[in-house]
């Protein structure tokens, strides 16, 4: 949700994240539990897969060999090390390549994953995208940022919208899903503490040291208060807005 102008202030604070979005264990835990049991480790592929949070998680509960798809090195890197530390390195093979560009054969993967990161492709984009790179049957588990009031107050409704024009209501992304191909399994809005003690308590810090790190240069301060405002948004309209995960398998 940001200019490219400026994108390296934007790293520098994402960088010193545990995870580049809202969401936590839990919420990935629960999303995979809808996906029915696999008899072999199943491939997955984690779109936009960040720090990585998700990816450890997920290499845990499926004991599958997972590619994770960021196109910044640093993430990757973070990833990597915290593989290590868990004992998962040798389950997730990190690439760097924008989602965009994904060169897979078509019907390789068994799951999808994307926290968070679906919507850099366009939601309904990604749904075909990630169809066609899935297995019969395959699963799909995303998180879309969405409405959750049927009126949205207006001063939310203009600052989404101009960050994400597409952003729709719960139902109208189920009706995209099921018209792109897939049945729906399971979807629930990710909890609040999934915004604030995972993502934008972290945040706190390392904005405030940016800050003054950058105090002379406007285009850092400009991407800083920028993520303020956003910050500021999600704490006022938090019951209008949020993250849904919807977990889904390809029908035919």
């Amino acid at each position: 949700m940001n200019n490219m102008e400026g994108m390296e202030y934007f790293f520098e604070l994402y960088e010193a994240l545990p995870r580049g979005g809202p969401g936590n264990n839990e919420s990935t835990r629960r999303a995979f539990q809808a996906i029915p049991k696999f008899t072999y480790p199943p491939l997955i592929l984690d779109i936009g897969c960040g720090q990585g949070v998700q990816t450890i998680e997920l290499a845990k509960l499926s004991n599958g060999k997972i590619i994770a798809v960021d196109n910044h090195q640093a993430f990757l890197e973070k990833l990597k090390q915290s593989a290590l530390a868990q004992g998962v390195a040798e389950n997730i093979t990190p690439m760097n390549v924008s989602m965009l560009d994904m060169e897979f054969d078509e019907q390789t993967f068994d799951i999808i994953w994307s926290e968070g990161a679906l919507y850099f492709m366009g939601f309904q984009n990604g749904l075909r995208r990630c169809r066609q790179l899935l297995k019969n049957p395959g699963y799909l588990a995303v998180t879309e940022l969405v409405y959750l009031s049927p009126t949205p107050p207006s001063p939310l409704a203009q600052y989404l919208e101009s960050e994400y024009p597409d952003i729709k209501d719960v139902q109208a992304n189920i009706e995209l899903i099921q018209a792109e191909g897939f049945q729906l399994l399971s979807h629930f809005t990710l909890p609040k503490s999934a915004w604030l003690e995972s993502y934008y308590q972290p945040m706190e810090e390392p904005l405030a040291r940016l800050n003054e790190k950058y105090r002379d240069t406007q285009l850092a301060l400009n991407q800083f208060a920028a993520v303020r405002q956003e910050i500021d948004f999600y704490k006022q309209y938090s019951d209008d807005f949020g993250y849904e995960f919807f977990v889904m398998q390809k029908s035919d």
